[in-house]
């Protein structure tokens, strides 16, 4: 086992004392491809989160979208195997049109299943951010997350 693969099954056991299973991961000194690889070197399934919601929202009206997003991740989540699950690519969920909490949306999901997110932001003074203050999808979380941070 790699020493980023030691780290990240160190803190998914964390989460068995947690009520939401859910780890967000910001990569500042590892490259998303060796996470990725060390996820896939885990056994632990990847969804790439914009290509599943594009492809399956694309045939519904604009404003049935922010409603259906959530079943969709819940339905693909559940059908995965696995007790562990990594959400990679998740920007669409910043999407205006979508009008997602993305954290919120992950709690939700995060009840019967570990879910790891690869977190697109950063992770500043306790809170996570995606995109800067000027930018349309920008997003900031409240510092009570924290707890569910890990810097690689």
């Amino acid at each position: 086992m790699t020493d980023l693969q030691e780290l990240l099954a160190s803190e998914i056991d964390a989460l068995r004392s947690k009520r939401n299973k859910m780890l967000f991961v910001v990569a500042n000194r590892y490259s998303l491809e060796d996470l990725r690889r060390n996820i896939l070197q885990m056994e632990v399934p990847i969804l790439n989160v914009n290509l599943l919601l594009s492809e399956q929202l694309r045939e519904l009206p604009p404003e049935r979208r922010p409603f259906e997003v959530g079943r969709i991740l819940r339905s693909v989540v559940m059908q995965e195997n696995k007790q562990i699950i990594f959400l990679d690519n998740i920007e669409y969920l910043f999407d205006r049109e979508l009008k997602q909490n993305p954290i919120r949306l992950v709690e939700s999901l995060s009840g019967n299943r570990t879910i790891i997110i690869c977190w697109p932001g950063v992770f500043e003074n306790g809170t996570l951010k995606y995109a800067t203050p000027e930018h349309h999808e920008f997003y900031q979380s409240d510092n009570s997350y924290a707890s569910y941070v890990i810097e690689i």
